[in-house]
């Protein structure tokens, strides 16, 4: 055994001082003349690094095993430590310390196992060990493993273990300061372990694991504090072989902190040579992947007469610290109620409009007044008010027996028709348990009252569920961009090969429009804004790029655009679904509308368009995809009732645009808008 300890140590020594000259080798690095440029950061690289920290033996001589800092006597040591990092997470070092122990014992019973004899006694015993300590180690930086590697971070962790040998001489005393034991140096009768060691010291293999903390301070300078562990397969540190609970190896840990100074980065670079007459290749990044495309109607509509259901939200949505009806909502006199007509009520127009879809909020707007008009004309007809207040359910229902009063007072609704109540959160609210965002907004919109019937007179037809919707209101207008006018330009992977792009339009003539900035990979405009005065034209498109490495890419395509004015005939149908807050699924009410109305209503051989809409809450690319998913699922009920229907040879459009204020079919700036931009829309054009 003693000769294998021998040539073990023989061949780490060897191993450990081989190092040493490529440390020193690229501490020197090349001596340039050259003008060097780093072209991105880099993670292979050298280090010296020097520490110092506490240690602690966890052997036999106080019955531990691992740590306990209570029962034995804490130590140090101090070292220095060469390491070749060869990736963002591997790395190889050599360690040398040295390191002191020390730890005692008084009036304990012990069984001393000496000779394999175990012999009760009661003993008072210190020991004093010093120790020089070789190892190789692998790193393992499992931050940049998990989180990837970045130059910048402040902070990571590592794992480490390995190999090394202990050199080891000490002194064990008894509890009057006589020399009982030796380990190293000694060769007489007292000495209980080799002296095969440098300088006669006791000589062990051991094995070395630990946990590590970098500070980066800078590119070459950091901070590591570490805690580690190091075994023995021996019983000599402590000079107490088997001890009080016959441990037949030895362990001591430390911690310690220390500086390490990096250099001798090999990264990519682009070097000039002043002496070299030709000249140096230029580092080639190639252009990141992306695909640029155009989508554009062949024939773009000026207008279309559109035959639209606008529906109704059972919704009145009230100030916060309020409890009258705002001002944005139509109040009539008890001599207009006479003249009001729900398929006229663009004469009643309320005082604040955002400006947007102007029409369709005119209709809203009036929703107090089209449902004391419905209950006029049904003396049967009864509803129950509920008001939401995170005020309390007083203040709820103070709120719903705001709208009570008027309906009594104004249409001559019979008090007992209308039943009130208050509450905390409506039955269907948009605040959901554990969220943290934008709570403004949705709290903004949970303070409303909603209207419950039962009554079919009031509700949207086949629907007798008390939680169904008021009957819609049917519109005729004339829509000026219908969506089949728009020219959609798409990015594909902009958002990781770009970070902005811009948009120029050059007609014929040398007249260049330009869009833009972008970051989104789509973007649409209206085709009568490109064309403006022209019928026809021509058009270079050219989409410029600016790489996130600072490159100029530019791709172009040339479009044809005419505008065409549909026949005076055509009329476009169209219908909504309305969705609640983050869903994506059509409820039950709303899938037997489109099934029992819309379906009948789409003849074969039309054409199908499906836009999705978001409200602005929430984080935009997660919207984009809700969107779309609204939109799908209702193409999937109408596909599934055609197919039973046996209706064929009817093609689908659908499109998700978000929370896109461009194209969104209402303003976001009060709840009810942004409850109506929850929405599907479906537009039923016949066959040309």
């Amino acid at each position: 055994m003693k000769k294998f300890y021998q040539h073990l140590s023989r061949f780490m020594m060897v191993i450990l001082v081989a190092t040493l000259p490529f440390a020193s080798m690229a501490q020197e690095g090349p001596k340039e003349s050259k003008v060097r440029v780093n072209a991105m950061p880099c993670y292979n690289y050298w280090s010296v690094g020097v520490f110092g920290g506490l240690t602690q033996f966890n052997g036999d001589l106080s019955k531990n095993s691992w740590v306990n800092l209570w029962s034995n006597d804490i130590g140090y040591n101090v070292g220095v430590a060469v390491t070749k990092q060869f990736s963002r997470v591997i790395g190889i070092r050599a360690r040398f310390a040295y390191a002191h122990l020390h730890s005692s014992i008084e009036n304990k019973w012990v069984w001393d196992y000496q000779d394999g004899n175990g012999v009760p006694k009661q003993i008072s015993e210190s020991f004093r060990t010093s120790l020089f300590e070789s190892d190789l180690q692998l790193t393992v930086n499992w931050t940049n493993w998990i989180l990837g590697y970045k130059p910048e971070r402040l902070f990571s962790s590592y794992v480490f273990g390995g190999v090394g040998m202990d050199h080891a001489s000490g002194i064990k005393l008894d509890a009057n300061g006589a020399e009982i034991a030796y380990v190293g140096k000694k060769s007489d009768n007292l000495n209980v372990g080799n002296t095969s060691g440098l300088g006669g010291d006791n000589l062990q293999f051991k094995v070395s694991a630990g946990l590590g903390f970098e500070f980066n301070l800078s590119k070459h300078f950091s901070v590591p504090v570490e805690f580690s562990w190091r075994w023995q397969n021996s019983d000599y540190l402590d000079m107490t072989r088997g001890g009080a609970q016959k441990v037949t190896s030895d362990m001591y840990a430390s911690g310690t902190v220390g500086v390490t100074y990096k250099f001798g980065y090999s990264c990519p670079k682009v070097i000039v040579e002043p002496a070299v007459v030709v000249p140096s290749a230029a580092l080639i990044v190639p252009d990141p992947a992306f695909r640029f495309y155009v989508i554009a109607p062949r024939n773009i509509p000026a207008e279309r007469k559109v035959r639209e259901l606008f529906p109704l939200r059972n919704y009145v949505f009230f100030d916060l610290g309020s409890k009258e009806i705002p001002e944005r909502y139509v109040l009539l006199s008890k001599d207009q109620v006479k003249d009001f007509k729900e398929d006229q009520v663009e004469l009643f127009t309320p005082k604040n409009l955002s400006g947007r879809s102007d029409r369709q909020m005119v209709v809203y707007y009036n929703v107090i007044n089209i449902l004391g008009d419905r209950m006029g004309k049904n003396p049967t007809a009864t509803v129950m008010l509920t008001g939401a207040s995170m005020e309390g359910s007083d203040d709820g229902k103070a709120m719903a027996e705001t709208i009570k009063r008027y309906l009594v007072s104004i249409f001559g609704i019979e008090a007992t028709r209308i039943t009130t109540e208050g509450r905390v959160k409506p039955r269907i609210p948009s605040e959901q348990p554990g969220g943290t965002k934008e709570l403004d907004l949705l709290r903004e919109g949970d303070r409303r009252v909603s209207v419950w019937s039962t009554s079919p007179a009031l509700l949207m037809e086949f629907q007798t569920d008390p939680e169904a919707p008021l009957k819609p209101v049917e519109l005729i207008t004339v829509q000026k961009a219908p969506l089949d006018s728009y020219v959609y330009f798409n990015v594909e992977g902009a958002n990781k090969a770009f970070t902005s792009w811009s948009l120029e339009i050059m007609d014929t003539r040398g007249t260049v429009q330009t869009y833009g900035p972008f970051t989104q990979e789509k973007i649409i405009i209206q085709g009568r804004t490109i064309l403006g005065a022209q019928p026809e034209g021509n058009y270079k498109m050219t989409m410029t790029g600016q790489s996130r490495n600072g490159k100029i890419i530019k791709r172009d395509t040339t479009v044809n655009l005419v505008l065409w004015t549909p026949p005076v005939n055509e009329e476009v149908m169209r219908f909504s679904v309305i969705f609640e807050f983050n869903e994506s699924k059509t409820s039950a009410i709303y899938e037997k509308y489109l099934t029992d109305m819309v379906l009948p209503k789409i003849p074969a051989g039309s054409t199908v368009v499906i836009h999705g809409y978001t409200d602005i809450i929430g984080d935009e690319v997660y919207n984009q995809t809700l969107s779309l998913a609204r939109a799908n699922d209702v193409k999937t009920i109408i596909e599934n009732g055609l197919a039973k229907a046996g209706k064929g040879n009817v093609k689908f459009e659908v499109y998700g645009f978000g929370e896109d204020e461009n194209l969104s079919p209402f303003a976001n700036k009060f709840p009810e808008e942004r409850f109506y931009n929850r929405t599907v829309i479906i537009d039923v054009m016949p066959k040309k």
